[in-house]
């Protein structure tokens, strides 16, 4: 049988509360036990400080402690005299006199349990004794310390003799154990209230606590089976409504993902099936004599065997990148002769589509930096590729270094009209994906162009976008740092 969170938060708590009840109830009784005990010491001293006043007045009015001796004053009238001072005996006989409850439940006369303080227990206690150490009136008391308490009797500033006392034992009467039991009993009923009422809190606060997480286990069981349309309620602000966030995000995640590996082979469906459908169709037309075999249809298959390669070796590369970062070879070079070079090379083709390539370079000096030259060669020609293919001529094709943020180098490259939607701008690096439905296999690419532009980037710890150009088209800019190496 296995133990819900609930029950096992719920006794945890329990347990929790528990202890701390036992531990806050042992501890209140034995403060209460010791502080009762300290009570009674403080007040049979207070008592002992009070008689030996009485005795230093009686010993001022007689003359001294030998005159006070020779009246006839003896410590039972000391004591007589404390009694009245103590209380009404009148009023002491009537409560003595009053009924109590026995062992049986029923009521008795009699005299009370006379407390462990009281009068006639203090008197037992105490004895008058003078300077030399002998006891003058009342029986003699132990000489230890520990055991007896002393105050001296004066007469003005002159200390003529000694009250001692024995210390009162720890051993209460009837009246005080009374006493002490029902502070007990009131402690363990307290005790038991405080548990029932976390008992209570202790499974109310475990189903709220457990019911997200019953609700979080429910969501992310179905999101398992690929219900990526499950969402959960957010409107806790603490940390299980973080987490219960996270897992919306999750499924919102999972389910993009999912729509985009549909339309990934959905795409790649679409880009392998053109090229072969023509290399069938060519094919099939050399069988049935319809193509005389001749160079010209060689070659004419060839081509398309080298388009369907090329598509196959970007998507090769895209799926590489994806395992892992695009192998690279970094090599110390002067970027303004690399940039320089990949722009001569494309110079006679944009002449050829009517279009004015120039390289605009603002560094002053040469500036080495250490990237792998065939990725930036081929990053550099995905880019001037896709700016050939999609402008308008006459048109205009800029390609500008400078000096970047964070020690980098900056390379943009902008042409004129046609532009790009935003939206499209956002997804222009998606593999596979075209802005224009109209820009098909009739521009000669792949459509994964841009998408390999974005891994070399990555490969080189760099940075990439793509945004409205001020000449009317589109603007790349990326910025790679001079080391591409090493992590930035």
């Amino acid at each position: 049988m296995r133990i819900r969170l609930v029950h096992t938060q719920a006794l945890l708590l329990l347990s929790v509360v528990l202890m701390a009840v036992l531990a806050m109830g042992a501890l209140s009784a034995w403060n209460l036990r010791n502080g009762f005990s300290d009570y009674l010491a403080t007040r049979d001293v207070e008592r002992l400080e009070q008689f030996t006043l009485l005795v230093s007045e009686n010993a001022e009015r007689a003359g001294g402690i030998d005159a006070l001796e020779s009246s006839g004053v003896d410590l039972p009238e000391l004591f007589h005299q404390f009694g009245r001072m103590q209380g009404s005996p009148a009023m002491m006989a009537l409560r003595d006199a009053m009924p109590r409850p026995d062992e049986g439940g029923m009521f008795s006369l009699g005299p009370r349990p006379r407390p462990i303080d009281s009068i006639d227990a203090f008197k037992d206690r105490v004895a008058l004794y003078g300077l030399d150490g002998h006891a003058r009136l009342g029986r003699a008391l132990p000489q230890d310390a520990h055991a007896t308490v002393e105050r001296p009797v004066r007469i003005g500033s002159e200390v003529v003799a000694m009250v001692r006392m024995t210390k009162l034992k720890p051993v209460p009467s009837e009246v005080e154990v009374r006493f002490l039991n029902t502070q007990y009993q009131s402690i363990v009923v307290m005790a038991c209230v405080l548990l029932l009422i976390a008992l209570i809190g202790a499974f109310w606060i475990s189903g709220h606590w457990v019911r997200p997480l019953i609700e979080v286990q429910a969501a992310t069981e179905k999101i398992a089976q690929g219900q990526f349309d499950t969402r959960l309620n957010t409107t806790r602000s603490d940390e299980i409504g973080d987490a219960m966030r996270n897992i919306n995000q999750m499924a919102a995640g999972l389910k993009k993902l999912e729509g985009a590996r549909r339309q990934w082979i959905a795409d790649m469906s679409h880009e392998l099936r053109t090229p072969l459908t023509v290399l069938r169709g060519e094919i099939d037309a050399l069988i049935d004599g319809v193509i005389a075999l001749t160079p010209k249809a060689m070659l004419s298959l060839r081509e398309e065997v080298l388009q369907l390669n090329a598509l196959v070796d970007d998507l090769h590369l895209l799926a590489m990148s994806d395992l892992k970062a695009l192998p690279c070879y970094f090599e110390d070079v002067d970027a303004a002769r690399l940039v320089e070079g990949i722009v001569q090379k494309f110079a006679l083709r944009a002449a050829q589509l009517g279009l004015a390539l120039t390289l605009v370079t603002q560094l002053e000096a040469p500036v080495m930096v250490r990237w792998d030259a065939k990725r930036i060669e081929q990053l550099l020609g995905n880019l001037l590729d896709n700016s050939l293919a999609y402008t308008d001529a006459p048109g205009q094709l800029v390609v500008r270094l400078c000096s970047g943020e964070d020690n980098k180098l900056a390379i943009e490259v902008e042409d004129t009209a046609p532009g790009v939607s935003g939206s499209d701008l956002l997804r222009i690096f998606e593999p596979l994906y075209r802005g224009d439905a109209s820009r098909g296999r009739s521009t000669g690419g792949s459509g994964l162009g841009l998408a390999i532009c974005e891994q070399i980037v990555k490969a080189h710890h760099g940075a990439i976008r793509a945004e409205p150009s001020p000449l009317g088209g589109v603007l790349f800019h990326l910025e790679l740092p001079r080391i591409g190496d090493e992590a930035v």
